[in-house]
């Protein structure tokens, strides 16, 4: 077996050379597809270091593609060969280069590969189990009973409030996201038009496009505050979200759950979405010494 890792400087040479693999499950990968995409209209999109940009080529061809905005998780597509070996590959080529990894995120089965490599050989590090999730895909909505209220786009007027939802949305799902990042993200989102609300004598829930690809886009965040919630505004959110984008140039929408929220699940496949894979996100940490 022939692994060679390619470094690409920016991300429209990722595209260049591993989009057609990538698109053949463009569903699954479109984290690092979305990623490589918003990359390559600006490299500093996710912050202000550049982002490491690495394809897996097995004799030549494109076998797996890994994505890293610091400080974030590498993120993983799927590998099409030998899990085991590819991820040999990388993480020899992690070590030589000296790169900084808090933790993994991608499908379950080379998030978890990737994770056991990386700390084998490193008493002091751990992998810890940070969430379980499952990708869903819909190209059809079903036609379901809205809520009372409108979806409509989030305005300036809605920044504070947006702020607020998403640092909370962070927290829960165990991220750090300080006041001033959030608020610096929702405005880039209001001015993307890539926050939708649902209005119900106000905002009641949010809906966010995320990241955009050739033929498909995913929906996300996704939050309704506890005092909203169990009046379907979700589901009403998401359900005229993903019938808008469908109707307008994507072919698919994708969306990540987590696996210990049944709810959500439940409530995405009443919609339309339907299960394609399993992903999980993995952190690493230094062990104490007692």
């Amino acid at each position: 077996m022939t692994i060679e890792i390619i470094a690409h400087d920016h991300a429209s040479e990722l595209i260049s050379l591993s989009s057609h693999y990538l698109e053949q499950n463009e569903c699954e990968n479109n984290l690092p597809i979305g990623l490589a995409y918003r990359l390559a209209e600006d490299p500093y999109y996710y912050g202000p270091e550049l982002p490491l940009l690495l394809s897996i080529l097995e004799k030549g061809k494109v076998v797996g593609v890994v994505v890293m905005t610091p400080p974030k998780r590498i993120v993983l597509s799927r590998v099409d060969t030998d899990i085991q070996a590819a991820v040999v590959h990388l993480v020899r080529y992690l070590r030589r280069i000296d790169v900084q990894i808090p933790g993994t995120v991608g499908p379950a089965g080379e998030a978890q590969a990737f994770a056991d490599c990386w700390v084998e050989g490193m008493p002091d590090v751990s992998a810890k189990l940070s969430r379980q999730m499952r990708v869903f895909e819909a190209r059809n909505v079903a036609d379901l009973p809205l809520s009372p209220g409108k979806l409509r786009l989030a305005d300036i007027d809605d920044h504070r409030l947006m702020t607020k939802w998403i640092v909370t949305f962070s927290e829960i799902m165990g991220e750090s996201l300080n006041l001033e990042d959030a608020r610096s993200h929702v405005e880039k989102r209001i001015k993307d038009q890539q926050l939708y609300v649902w209005d119900h004598d106000g905002p009641v829930s949010v809906a966010g496009v995320a990241r955009r690809m050739r033929n498909g886009t995913t929906v996300g965040p996704v939050y309704t505050p506890p005092e909203h919630r169990g009046k379907g505004y979700a589901t009403s959110c998401v359900l005229l979200l993903t019938k808008k984008l469908l109707s307008e140039s994507y072919s698919f929408c994708s969306l990540y759950t987590d696996l210990a929220n049944p709810t959500s699940n439940s409530i995405y496949m009443k919609i339309g979405y339907v299960p394609i894979g399993d992903a999980l996100e993995l952190d690493f940490s230094s062990i104490e010494k007692t």
